[in-house]
């Protein structure tokens, strides 16, 4: 029987991490773990291969950057629980983790850490594999440190799936990184980065509301990102305000009005505070 849950992990310059967590992933019952070796430069397929193999293992080549949105989707793609279980490499869990989360776990239902959960816990989401999948998992336009774990809630909560805020309490260690670290397979500057991934979230969120969708086609996703690149190093050093403005087409039928145009638009502004 295929089961319950499927624990994805993913792995890109930690291995040292993942020998501490992965063990702890295994423990967990009627739970598969499958890791995601994205062209880890330490050989994490061959660990895993000759110390873990139980786990399952996604290999992929020729990535010099991390993209984790990516990544996950990969692993995800793996998949045969009906609940999936994203958790960091630097993660290590309590032996009776997925037994303490299981009764709040239900249909159409997502988890996520509530207060007072580190920051480096936010990446970490329990979703039903169906909804998961219906809004097109992780949005791989956000590559980088840009909040791709925020902007997956947003459209489940679009979906209207509910909610729940698990206890940081089964969380045994978090691992935590530096700047350097965390910017080794990334592009450097953090917070641009993360600046860059909230305008953009800002934006399509906005106009996935007044479409009243939890997808949007991928040209036009681009097409917002351009907007959002175009301005932004001018709004990161403070030079000018962000305005980004997006019209959008009339999705109704005006009747004795067809003589008239009507036409609609979404504004997301932002600015550096004085």
């Amino acid at each position: 029987m295929a089961p319950k849950y499927s624990i994805i992990t993913t792995c890109k310059g930690r291995l040292n991490n993942l020998k501490l967590s992965l063990p702890e992933f295994l423990k967990q019952e009627n739970t598969e773990v499958i890791v995601v070796d994205y062209d880890c430069p330490e050989g994490t397929s061959d660990y895993v291969t000759k110390f873990h193999r139980e786990a399952i293992i996604v290999a992929v080549k020729s990535k010099p950057k991390f993209n984790l949105s990516n990544a996950r989707n990969l692993g995800a793609a793996k998949a045969a629980g009906e609940f999936l279980i994203f958790l960091d490499a630097d993660v290590i869990i309590a032996e009776n983790f997925v037994k303490a989360i299981d009764p709040q776990i239900k249909e159409h239902c997502f988890a996520r850490f509530g207060p007072p959960a580190q920051n480096s816990l936010r990446g970490f989401c329990v979703v039903q594999k169906n909804d998961f999948e219906f809004i097109g998992g992780y949005d791989e336009l956000l590559n980088g440190y840009e909040g791709e774990d925020l902007e997956l809630c947003v459209r489940l909560r679009l979906l209207r799936a509910k909610e729940i805020l698990l206890d940081p309490s089964i969380v045994l260690e978090v691992i935590e990184q530096n700047t350097e670290e965390r910017e080794r397979f990334r592009s450097p500057d953090l917070k641009l980065q993360f600046l860059r991934g909230q305008l953009y979230s800002s934006a399509k969120e906005m106009v996935m509301s007044v479409l009243e969708t939890t997808t949007l086609d991928l040209s036009l996703k681009k097409l917002l990102l351009q907007e959002v690149n175009k301005n932004l190093l001018p709004l990161y050093n403070g030079e000018q305000d962000f305005l980004l403005e997006v019209n959008l087409p009339d999705k109704y039928k005006r009747g004795l009005l067809q003589e008239w145009e009507f036409s609609r638009a979404i504004v997301v502004k932002a600015r550096r505070k004085k």
